[in-house]
């Protein structure tokens, strides 16, 4: 697959994404506060995988539909949704507190959960694109 060309256009719709992604993601977790188990980050973490496995479910060839799908949306928003530092960071926190039951389980709900979240998410976008196809006439 050869590099992608970066226009102004592409920068802007990263930037314009991840700061929309970004602030989802701060009015979530600050909203709830602290919690014993990091549900917060758990959840967006899950919500931009899904997201992100339907905006890159299909090479989208049209630009218009690469700029918004995957530079926006993918790249963009669910890069600032998502954080992987902060799960990093909680994991960390609940094994050196002695609470490692809840760090192992965190760990494998969200890995488990982000990778069944991007491949539903490309399931419903190939779905949704079946059933827009003419259905082919019986013999």
């Amino acid at each position: 697959m050869p590099a992608a060309r970066w226009t102004p256009e592409r920068v802007a719709a990263v930037a314009v994404g991840g700061a929309a992604g970004t602030t989802v993601r701060w009015a979530v977790t600050t909203r709830v506060g602290d919690v014993a188990f990091p549900w917060p980050v758990l959840a967006v973490n899950v919500v931009g995988s899904l997201v992100l496995g339907a905006a890159l479910a299909e090479e989208w060839r049209h630009p218009r539909a690469r700029l918004l799908l995957h530079d926006l949306g993918g790249i963009g928003f669910c890069g600032g949704l998502t954080t992987f530092s902060t799960f990093a960071v909680e994991v960390a926190e609940r094994l050196r507190d002695g609470d490692a039951a809840v760090g192992v389980v965190y760990a494998a709900a969200s890995v488990a959960g982000a990778i069944a979240a991007v491949l539903l998410g490309a399931a419903i976008v190939g779905r949704v694109r079946a059933a827009g196809r003419p259905v082919e006439a019986e013999p």
